[in-house]
């Protein structure tokens, strides 16, 4: 990126967003979150009180677990989570995909802070199946599978293959954990309700700032005992914080307005992969997509892609994706679309206009000119 272009100031000045959701207007927000919470609602106060503890109790029932804990962090609940219950089994070795969000984006946190380690449960290039958790030889304390596994595009597990697991982790004596972040983002694929998605595992963690659109925060979801010791990891990591009703107002407000619109999110993202898998030099995956998400491959010809989606920012006002994802061939770059309501205000003629566009900056940048 040039000196003379900032990349945040250049996102918020555009007025159409491809990916994720527009940027938020604090004032606005706020006053929206208000209309939520009952006319006596009273602030909770280090994590008691009668919002918050009503809400948790909503989500264990939502999930068909025996409690819940909220929290502002959702990766430190489920952190947490694995730490006791590697602590119980007496090893702190857990089955993770080598892709996955806890061994990929957390900058090591559960081996720093948590004291866990992994062992890779499969290949980086496709989603974990049983005969690799039967192939891990040493001991465990737990297994753990993200549905859907976004670095591959958001893609979700047989439902075959997840009772497999299930069963396979009972029969060591392991205990079974989902990095649901996206459970609500799975029901289309699935045909089941979160609960009935929850049910195989033993403990979960829900992200309410992904497809809801909360402001931040998750819950940990699974036995009365185990929730119980991530309350006490959540204070000693520093997110028992003194309030924490606007999360859960933010939260409460995702559940009433955008999980009823989950199917219409999922059909969103398989028109437009079918409308940009139509296009020379680019290719979707997976195709059809399994939740609200896609990975766009495009032919680069070595330039560079998050410059060129800023040239189509500067020029169009559409903002394609955050980040491009790392590629590992030459000449060829992956970028992640998450349909929310930005994607949906778009028509799919917009989108392919915006990755054409994509395309010949993409061009002129290896002609070594710039759109102009």
């Amino acid at each position: 990126m040039t000196a003379s272009r900032d990349k945040e100031t250049l996102r918020r000045a555009c007025d159409r967003f491809l990916s994720h959701d527009p940027p938020l207007n604090p004032r606005r927000t706020l006053a929206a979150l208000a209309e939520v919470l009952p006319e006596d609602a009273e602030a909770d106060f280090y994590g008691k009180g009668a919002v918050i503890e009503d809400f948790e109790q909503r989500i264990a029932a939502m999930l068909g677990k025996p409690a819940a804990v909220f929290g502002p962090s959702g990766k430190m609940l489920q952190n947490a989570a694995l730490r006791v219950w590697a602590d119980r089994k007496g090893c702190h070795t857990i089955a993770l995909h080598p892709q996955s969000h806890i061994v990929a984006e957390e900058a090591e946190a559960a081996e720093r802070v948590y004291g866990l380690q992994g062992s890779a449960l499969g290949v980086p290039n496709r989603l974990a199946r049983p005969e690799d958790l039967e192939a891990i030889a040493e001991p465990l304390g737990a297994v753990a599978l993200e549905i859907p596994l976004r670095r591959l595009g958001c893609r979700l597990h047989p439902w075959e293959d997840v009772e497999a697991f299930a069963a396979l982790a009972r029969a060591r004596g392991l205990p079974f954990h989902a990095d649901a972040a996206r459970i609500w983002e799975s029901q289309p694929f699935y045909g089941r309700s979160p609960a009935e998605i929850a049910a195989p595992f033993d403990s979960l963690y829900v992200s309410f700032y992904k497809g809801l659109g909360g402001l931040a925060g998750g819950a940990l979801a699974g036995p009365e005992d185990v929730v119980a010791e991530v309350r006490l990891w959540r204070q000693r990591c520093g997110g028992q914080l003194i309030h924490l009703f606007p999360y859960v107002a933010a939260a409460m407000k995702g559940l009433e307005e955008r999980l009823p619109r989950m199917t219409a999110y999922h059909e969103k993202a398989k028109a437009i992969a079918r409308a940009l898998a139509a296009l020379p030099g680019v290719r979707v995956s997976p195709d059809p997509p399994q939740a609200n998400a896609l990975l766009v491959i495009v032919e680069t010809g070595g330039a560079d892609l998050m410059e060129a989606a800023l040239d189509v920012a500067e020029s169009s006002g559409l903002w394609l994706f955050n980040e491009p994802l790392d590629s590992p061939y030459d000449g060829l770059g992956v970028f992640e679309i998450t349909v929310r309501e930005g994607a949906m205000a778009l028509s799919e003629e917009e989108i392919v206009e915006g990755v054409l566009a994509l395309q010949r900056a993409l061009a002129e940048q290896s002609a070594g000119g710039k759109v102009a």
